[in-house]
């Protein structure tokens, strides 16, 4: 399979420009305001390019996978991720799992959709564009990117499609045209869209055993110690004393 095409190197430029951009930035894994357990989900737009003549959608999960694992951040999830794309075998509703009431969130921690459903990410349109890539970083404006799919998250013009046509996605758009722009020879090279499994947020709003059996134990220091001050108290003594006087 020859799926990687070469690299676009727009960072130098940048640099000799003085351009001030999020090139370095460190990837949101954690969305702001999801309580511990909470469950999620994250998407991104590769950095690299690719062809879309290839009808094996392994192969794409396998190189969003590779990509994601490729940076700290992403691989310390230990989660597997996997290519928002249709084959003509396999939608890609259907090839990510929808997974219904995990909500997915892009690389800088914005809402994408509510969930992977027809009334989520697959609903047409997304509540943000998913327009950072791996690293963190915003893409540049027409910003392609190969899906094979319709808004609905069933194939149309699929991923290694016979006729050499494959639909692809604007990454900057956040309208149905995220997942369908239009069609394009798929020997082309442009980007994949990749998305997590389910992550939980670290804690849990139920105390550990460890904390219940310790706040258990201060209670019993604490009542003994209090039944312990009570007992050394003066007391009036119940014994009349006898000082050697007759009665």
């Amino acid at each position: 399979m020859h799926l990687r095409s070469a690299r676009i190197l727009g960072f130098l430029a940048l640099a000799v420009a003085g351009i001030a951009s999020r090139s370095y930035a460190d990837p949101i894994t954690l969305p702001v305001g999801l309580a511990p357990g909470s469950q999620y989900r994250l998407v991104f737009v590769t950095e690299e390019f690719y062809n879309a003549n290839d009808s094996n959608i392994a192969d794409y999960n396998n190189e969003v996978n590779t990509e994601a694992n490729g940076v700290a951040a992403l691989a310390a999830l230990g989660t597997t991720w996997l290519d928002i794309g249709s084959t003509s075998t396999v939608n890609a509703i259907d090839n990510i799992g929808q997974d219904t009431g995990v909500p997915i969130y892009n690389l800088d921690g914005q809402l994408v959709a509510d969930d992977a459903t027809s009334s989520g990410l697959f609903a047409g349109s997304i509540q943000n564009p998913i327009d950072y890539n791996e690293s963190g970083n915003l893409v540049g404006s027409n910003y392609l990117v190969w899906t094979g799919t319709r808004p609905n998250g069933t194939d149309f013009d699929p991923l290694g499609a016979g006729g050499g046509l494959s639909e692809q996605g604007e990454a900057n758009d956040a309208s149905n045209i995220w997942i369908g722009l239009g069609d394009q020879f798929n020997t082309e090279s442009f980007a994949l869209y990749g998305i997590s499994g389910i992550l939980t947020v670290p804690g849990s709003n139920t105390p550990e055993p460890s904390t219940i059996v310790m706040a258990s134990l201060g209670g019993a220091i604490l009542l003994i110690a209090l039944r312990r001050k009570k007992s050394s108290s003066p007391r009036e003594s119940t014994t009349t004393r006898n000082y050697g006087y007759s009665s």
